[in-house]
């Protein structure tokens, strides 16, 4: 299946779901204090990982083979050379977006987190496969 393939088949997959991202964000993108996305007319080749070290880890999107999602806490990213698991709390909106590739950057928390709730990125682990 090739890209097109997969953004049509996101695109089926979000109009069918009644939580899915609104048409308009996905046509003006979207960002918030943990991820930013690109408006559809550029899509993003790289999704960048920004971890709390200040290093960052860029990973093409045509590497990706398969994302999982766990609840609202936790969704595994399979490339063909790593395995990145990015833990936090209501992360659906995050996961949709990437099925779409349309993340641009996923920030990983800097100690700032003073709610309970909402959107928060904890963890961004990457191991390389082996």
């Amino acid at each position: 299946m090739n890209f097109r393939d997969r953004l049509e088949q996101s695109r089926e997959r979000l109009g069918n779901n009644t939580d899915a991202i609104l048409a308009a964000e996905l046509d003006e993108g979207y960002a918030c204090e943990y991820f930013a996305t690109d408006n559809i007319k550029s899509l993003p080749a790289c999704l960048d990982l920004r971890l709390p070290d200040g290093k960052r880890k860029a990973v093409p999107y045509s590497f990706f083979t398969e994302i999982n999602f766990d609840s609202e806490n936790v969704i595994e990213i399979t490339t063909t050379t790593k395995q990145i698991k990015i833990t936090g709390r209501d992360l659906a909106k995050l996961y949709d977006f990437l099925v779409a590739y349309r993340v641009r950057y996923v920030q990983a928390n800097f100690g700032n987190d003073l709610n309970d709730e909402g959107l928060f990125i904890g963890e961004i682990i990457v191991e390389e496969l082996g």
